[in-house]
């Protein structure tokens, strides 16, 4: 049940769907219920937990998403979170939502299935009690529109007029303080240790979500004095202080380069960029992953998943000519994966920030017909115990 005297004590369940952010927004929600003495059931791409019950997930299939919420009723918890990809959308009976929220529609990554994807998403929102629509951009003002009663939320101030607004009021290294504004007034003010803005726009949704079923601002600082400090498996994953480590799962060029261009303004030294491209990937996307990282100091080439008809080499020419192409300052080539991260750690400057992209959460690596395991995290803090340096603080 909530703490909050005046809300109802039922059952409740949430879903995310959208191109980006799904499983950060899921994350922040849960780490808010929880904050108000909710029990909370978690079903992502990153892991599944029910109460105190985790287990990872590394390849995930098509979520039976009815069993996954009778599991979740069964076990008494209150609240239940989905993450929802196109395919769950696709192949399986949503049950009842209380709030479904969207993230964004990114038409670059939709591409072609950018149609499609909306009207999945409206079909979604439409089907729940509650609809908030990050509406920052053209897909979720249409989509906000086509949905009867959404609540819109939104993260600039020159941008569309929202229900909600959430404003930056300071941006540090390791966190950033915010502000959600209603239009009629109310509001809350908390912080965020996540150092990506766009990031403040996922940690909004969550905050409105609670807000919106009766939760007020002024109870949110009193459960969470030190603000939203999420654990967020391989999603901007701070794993070091001095040089600053951050692990993320951009693997596509577009999340790849926002995530770049935030940390490169919160780095007060040099940014530093270990990345690769997966043998599945086409030579326009690997050379469209060069690019994306070309916007950091260095650029690390290295390994990704590939199957054994793949070269590995021929791989990584196409990311490091296209990174040279884009204006790259410096830019190498170092094989294997572990020994890119723990070779790029030790270089780095205390002022300095290393992110290795491409895997986050995931733990197995598949080199031609081998799959081992490899976790960029754990090749993180091993490069940081060689050099002595900080681990992340929590």
């Amino acid at each position: 049940m909530t703490i909050e005297a005046g809300a109802e004590d039922s059952r409740r369940t949430y879903a995310v769907v959208g191109s980006t952010g799904k499983a950060t927004t899921c994350y922040l929600l849960e780490h808010l219920l929880s904050a108000l003495g909710r029990s909370t059931a978690l079903y992502s791409t990153v892991e599944l937990k029910v109460g105190a019950e985790r287990a990872p997930v590394e390849d995930a299939g098509a979520l039976d998403v009815a069993a996954l919420v009778a599991r979740a009723e069964q076990a008494g918890v209150d609240d239940t979170i989905l993450e929802l990809r196109w395919v769950d959308l696709e192949r399986t009976d949503v049950p009842h939502l209380d709030v479904a929220m969207l993230t964004y529609l990114d038409e670059g990554i939709e591409g072609e299935h950018r149609d499609e994807r909306l009207a999945a998403a409206e079909a979604l929102l439409r089907s729940a009690d509650r609809a908030l629509v990050l509406a920052d951009d053209h897909s979720g003002v249409e989509l906000a529109a086509r949905v009867p009663g959404a609540i819109t939320v939104g993260t600039h101030l020159r941008g569309p007029d929202t229900d909600w607004l959430a404003s930056v009021n300071a941006s540090r290294p390791d966190h950033i303080d915010f502000t959600v504004t209603h239009r009629s007034g109310r509001s809350v003010s908390t912080s965020l240790r996540i150092p990506t803005r766009f990031s403040v726009g996922y940690a909004a949704l969550a905050l409105v979500a609670v807000m919106e079923l009766g939760v007020s601002g002024a109870t949110i600082p009193r459960v969470l004095p030190r603000g939203l400090r999420p654990a967020v498996p391989g999603r901007v994953e701070r794993v070091a202080d001095r040089p600053r480590c951050i692990v993320d799962i951009a693997y596509v060029p577009q999340r790849l380069e926002r995530v770049v261009t935030q940390l490169r303004r919160s780095t007060k030294g040099r940014l530093y960029v270990v990345v690769g491209a997966r043998g599945d990937h086409t030579p326009e996307e690997r050379r469209a992953i060069g690019r994306a990282a070309a916007g950091a100091d260095v650029v690390v080439v290295t390994d990704d998943d590939h199957g054994p008809a793949d070269d590995p080499a021929a791989i990584r020419a196409d990311v490091l000519a296209a990174a040279r192409e884009a204006g790259a300052a410096t830019v190498s080539e170092v094989a294997p994966r572990a020994a890119a991260i723990r070779g790029t750690v030790a270089l780095a400057a205390p002022q300095d920030t290393v992110l290795v992209a491409g895997r986050g959460h995931l733990t197995r690596l598949q080199t031609g017909e081998v799959r081992g395991h490899l976790d960029d995290r754990e090749e993180v803090r091993a490069g940081i115990a060689q050099r002595g340096a900080a681990p992340a603080t929590s």
